[in-house]
């Protein structure tokens, strides 16, 4: 299946104050691992706007440095069960994988880097506890995170 980039979202902190009680707040099960997701209302309202389902793909990028970055596409129709997506809503859907760039010298790369996905054994490990989405100024943001008591 393939999906049209809408837009990637790197370090945008969500306010609380945009996670209303007009939003959306749920669970998810990502790899085994339940994920708590808030939505903003302006979020919800642009998915019941939008006709095609939308993909969240959380990355955790290793690199030189380690990076969280949120992937948003567009896809032509509902992901099948068992593609490694989570259903969060009507029309949202994510997933999660771990990747890293195939050398870490910015001068060897021409543009993007070439990545790979990260063989993890226990994925659920890598997997955030939380997902915050919100639409603003026409373009989706997204912020997840891991709970501090480790």
């Amino acid at each position: 299946m393939t999906a049209a980039t809408l837009g990637l979202s790197i370090g945008e902190a969500i306010p609380e104050r945009r996670l209303t009680s007009n939003g959306h707040s749920g669970s998810m099960q990502l790899n085994g691992k339940r994920v708590r997701v808030d939505i903003s209302e302006s979020g919800v309202q642009a998915l019941v706007d939008h006709d095609k389902p939308l993909l969240v793909e959380l990355e955790l990028y290793f690199s030189c440095l380690v990076r969280k970055q949120i992937r948003f596409s567009e896809l032509p129709e509902d992901p099948e069960a068992g593609d490694g997506s989570a259903r969060i809503m009507k029309g949202l859907y994510a997933s999660f994988r771990a990747i890293c760039t195939a050398h870490c010298r910015i001068d060897e790369t021409d543009g993007t880097p070439l990545t790979e996905t990260l063989p993890v054994k226990k994925p659920n490990l890598f997997v955030p506890d939380w997902l915050k989405l919100d639409f603003r100024s026409g373009r989706w943001l997204g912020e997840y995170g891991f709970k501090n008591n480790l």
